[in-house]
């Protein structure tokens, strides 16, 4: 039995992969630029990639489009890119219990594996 197409909600990582697309490069370009297959990069463009969810395959490659793309981070909380700088305004952020959203995202941040404050820590430690 084949999997059921699903109806792809537009992730930012997949609607720049398309704006490549409709400047002219070809899908095996794109695929060699992201390190991806070429028939996934294909099915993500057509919005026919077979899957019930696209989280595995935005966690693999989400942030590489990204950065090459957009030249931003992509922020594994937000679902989205941001800025390195963001990304360190939020990962350095002191622990906020005003705000349940502002929570989520401290904690998000602390368990983060491209939190930059821990890279800057030789112990891997958020400061």
């Amino acid at each position: 039995m084949q999997p059921s197409l699903i109806a792809l909600q537009e992730l930012e990582w997949i609607s720049l992969l398309r704006a490549e697309r409709s400047k002219g490069k070809s899908i095996a370009q794109i695929a060699r630029e992201i390190g991806m297959a070429r028939p996934s990069v294909s099915m993500l463009i057509s919005g026919t990639y077979p899957a019930r969810s696209l989280d595995l395959v935005t966690r693999k490659h989400g942030a590489d489009v990204m950065r090459l793309y957009r030249d931003q981070m992509m922020c594994p909380h937000l679902n989205r890119g941001i800025s390195t700088e963001r990304c360190r305004e939020l990962a350095s952020a002191p622990q906020s219990t005003s705000s349940p959203e502002k929570m989520r995202q401290w904690v998000a941040c602390r368990r983060c594996p491209l939190n930059p404050t821990k890279q800057d820590d030789p112990n891997g430690q958020a400061s």
